[in-house]
């Protein structure tokens, strides 16, 4: 019942593999209609048989089909009938029906059958040639079709690959850029900050040789009251420039701490107190500080200072009121990229207000010294680059979170204390010993104004005095015949630091006392490499000056 145009039908459908073969359901009551009908179209598809409505039903549940053949008439559930279920139902509405008929080629039952649902119509006895055809056509139409949705698969697919490729690309070029830019802002912050430092190191050696100048004046001269209120104004004015220059020194990171546990409890009492007469009646201040806190290990002054800019800043946020809500949590750290903090475990003081909040362009600028967000004249652009700053050079952070319109939050994060601090005898009062025997002392420093200052309060104090403008020269004045009983010079200087030249100077003279007059503490350069050398912070009054000098002593006699 084949031939070659046949043949050439079956080959352009017939797939690779029996299993992904296209099925075409054969219905019809007749048996021997049934195995011509497979005969004829087994070489193109997968024929399988049902011998009523029924069963060709069960069939439809299990599977797809290409085409359904269907005869007219059959007893029980007719053609008809079945056509119309097939139709009825979502999964098989949209399979071909083309019925068998062995009569009724009248309009009117042609009619019927496609409003069944029928798409054509072969009539019995079947033409192998025109079946096989008309079969095919379907047969091929099905088979495209799953390769089209086979190939829509895979490119999907492909597609769904290619676009998690390319989040996943795009989500590390982001880190990328969090961490590229946390490296550049880590740069300009510690470049604004080597610059800040050497500022403020020039203006305290103007603000030693004014304040000294202004002691000795004050020592020397006979003033009468209203001379004494100017000169009074005057070292005050001074003595602010040495505050804003704190300021500028606790941004770079080269201020003297003096770290020691801090109970916050005890933070807060003294930290409500000093603000109690200046947030106004419109602002009030709550703290939340739960049991268990643990210790900070911090400046507690350094630290009084920075909770007071940042609760007086949460003020001024407030023009209508409101409340300032300072929190204390225990929080410990696992380290990683998104952190800037070493592992370990830290205390978290957190201040709140609900005011206008900094545009979110704007909070890595305020951080930096003399940007504000306040109106001129009403704010100095130092607060919070001084909290950063001491965050920073406590082993800690300084976060800020804000929103415009609805408030900020300022976190300073701190390191616990390792443990309980012992309590400090008395000896600890000969600090503040002041020598009152006559020492030879020779004060070296590259600057002139603060050289001459300073040996002139010296000089006032009872000493003898000689000066060097820089280390060779007072090298040489050592290893001449005259004595040295104290050596005090700047650390900053050309061709020589004060350590170098003490080092070398205790070659010449073993054992020689000695201090180090320093305009910003470069801790890591000063700390521990000098045993028994004073630390002498620019500017400083005569009475500084002497509570130094007697403080080296005290240490020079127990060590004998």
């Amino acid at each position: 019942m084949t031939g070659p145009k046949s043949k050439a039908v079956a080959d352009r459908v017939m797939p690779n593999r029996s299993e992904d073969r296209p099925r075409v359901l054969v219905v019809d009551d007749d048996e021997r209609n049934l195995m011509a009908i497979s005969t004829v179209l087994e070489d193109i598809s997968e024929v399988v048989t049902a011998k009523s409505g029924d069963e060709a039903l069960r069939h439809l549940l299990k599977g797809e089909f290409a085409v359904i053949l269907l005869d007219v008439y059959m007893p029980g559930m007719d053609g008809y009938e079945t056509a119309q279920i097939i139709r009825n139902r979502e999964q098989t509405k949209r399979i071909p029906i083309v019925f068998l008929s062995a009569v009724n080629k009248e309009t009117e039952h042609l009619m019927r059958g496609y409003a069944m649902g029928a798409v054509d119509y072969v009539f019995k006895p079947v033409d192998p040639l025109v079946l096989r055809s008309k079969v095919a056509v379907f047969v091929d139409l099905f088979a495209k079709t799953k390769e089209i949705e086979r190939t829509a698969r895979k490119e999907q697919a492909l597609l769904d690959a290619n676009l998690r490729a390319n989040s996943d690309r795009l989500r590390v070029e982001r880190e990328l850029r969090r961490a590229e830019s946390q490296l550049f802002q880590a740069q300009k912050m510690d470049a604004i900050g080597k610059l800040t430092g050497g500022v403020a190191h020039d203006f305290n050696n103007l603000l030693a040789a004014v304040i000294g100048g202004l002691s000795l004046i004050e020592r020397r001269a006979s003033l009468d009251t209203k001379q004494q209120k100017i000169l009074s104004m005057t070292r005050h004015a001074a003595e602010q420039g040495t505050e804003l220059v704190g300021r500028l020194l606790a941004f770079a990171r080269r201020q003297q701490l003096q770290p020691a546990n801090v109970d916050i409890r005890a933070m807060e009492s003294s930290v409500t107190g000093l603000l109690a007469h200046t947030l106004g009646g419109l602002v009030q201040l709550e703290w939340h500080v739960p049991q268990g806190i643990w210790p900070a290990f911090a400046d507690p002054a350094q630290l009084e200072l920075a909770l007071m800019n940042l609760i007086i800043n949460a003020r001024d946020a407030m023009a209508e009121g409101g409340t300032v809500v300072v929190t204390a949590e225990n929080r410990p750290v696992q380290g990683g990229r998104e952190s800037e903090l070493r592992p370990g475990h830290y205390v978290v003081l957190t201040v709140s207000d609900t005011g206008c909040g900094i545009p979110e362009e704007m909070i890595e600028e305020v951080l930096q010294p003399f940007v504000t967000t306040k109106e001129i004249g009403k704010g100095t652009g130092l607060g919070l680059s001084m909290v950063y700053g001491f965050a920073q050079q406590s082993n800690g952070a300084f976060r800020l979170k804000s929103e415009v319109g609805k408030g900020t939050q300022a976190e300073i994060w701190l390191p616990r204390a390792a443990q309980p601090e012992k309590e400090e005898g008395e000896a600890a009062s000969s600090a503040a010993i002041v020598e009152s025997r006559r020492l030879n002392i020779l004060v070296v420093d590259d600057h002139h104004e603060v050289r001459t200052t300073t040996a002139g309060m010296l000089e006032e104090l009872g000493h003898v005095v000689r000066q060097a403008p820089e280390g060779q020269e007072a090298l040489a004045q050592l290893d001449g015949n005259g004595s040295c009983d104290l050596l005090i010079t700047d650390y900053a200087m050309p061709n020589m630091s004060g350590t170098e030249l003490v080092r070398e100077a205790r070659k010449l003279k073993p054992g020689l006392r000695s201090m180090i007059m320093t305009g910003y503490a470069d801790n890591d350069a000063l700390a521990g490499n000098i045993d028994g050398i004073a630390i002498l912070s620019k500017p400083f009054s005569i009475e500084k000056l002497a509570q130094a000098i007697g403080s080296v002593v005290a240490d020079s006699a127990k060590a004998s």
